[in-house]
């Protein structure tokens, strides 16, 4: 949101309550600085003390709205004050912003340097123990699945159904559900054109995925039988 907002120099309002369990009820708002900034309204959202550490940290030299935000975080607790704090955040170059990038790039053609990129987040954005668990299980199965015969520790040769895989690992990583569109079946054609998302690998066929289809229904296909979509923004996987 902040990210979508960032040439407003929005503030991202977060208010929470210790009665919402499951979290379900927090409520955020992308609130801009022409509305912060000038309009009475503001007022009575944040008292001044509040208001003054916004304009302080809005005022800093040192705060580019392209790389920085400002988040305001209220909690309220049964039977006292709301609490209130504000935190600056920053853009990180190599978070989830640039892994939706990486996804986007791998899912429209099959350039190297994309893989190359996508090895290069796991790398520098993971525990390095798990970052080569999965670049050794991306090296696996190009090499098992899809026959690539590139030196060990390269990167592999790109493919569209290995960068789609590649992708789906990539947005697991960040735990956000990776939307797809079921492609060039042919035992199974009248399921082309159905949407849904990837689960995980079919824990059964290792060359296969688990996808389930937005009416429910689960299926396991190849990775070269379905493609990315972006069906709006993305989303969170649920428990």
């Amino acid at each position: 949101m902040a990210w979508s907002h960032r040439s407003q120099a929005p503030i991202i309002s977060v208010l929470a309550s210790d009665t919402d369990v499951d979290g379900s009820a927090i409520r955020f708002q992308m609130i801009p600085r022409s509305f912060w900034d000038e309009d009475p309204r503001f007022l009575g959202t944040f008292n001044a003390v509040i208001r003054e550490a916004i304009r302080t940290q809005f005022g800093e030299s040192s705060f580019p709205s392209s790389t920085k935000y400002v988040c305001v975080f209220q909690y309220d607790k049964q039977g006292n004050q709301r609490s209130t704090f504000t935190a600056t955040r920053t853009f990180l170059a190599n978070g989830a912003i640039r892994a939706a990038e990486i996804v986007e790039a791998l899912t429209a053609a099959t350039r190297p340097e994309d893989l190359a990129e996508a090895f290069a987040w796991f790398e520098n954005k993971l525990p390095a123990q798990h970052a080569q668990e999965i670049l050794q299980i991306i090296q696996n199965r190009a090499t098992i699945i899809y026959g690539c015969t590139a030196p060990q520790g390269s990167v592999p040769i790109p493919t569209r159904a290995l960068n789609n895989e590649v992708a789906c690992m990539l947005m697991d990583a960040l735990n956000l559900a990776f939307d797809i569109c079921l492609t060039g079946l042919r035992s199974a054609a009248h399921l082309n054109g159905r949407e849904g998302i990837i689960c995980s690998q079919d824990p059964v066929n290792y060359e296969r995925w688990t996808a389930r289809l937005d009416d429910g229904t689960c299926v396991s296909v190849k990775a070269a039988n379905f493609v990315h979509v972006r069906r709006g923004d993305y989303r969170r996987v649920s428990p």
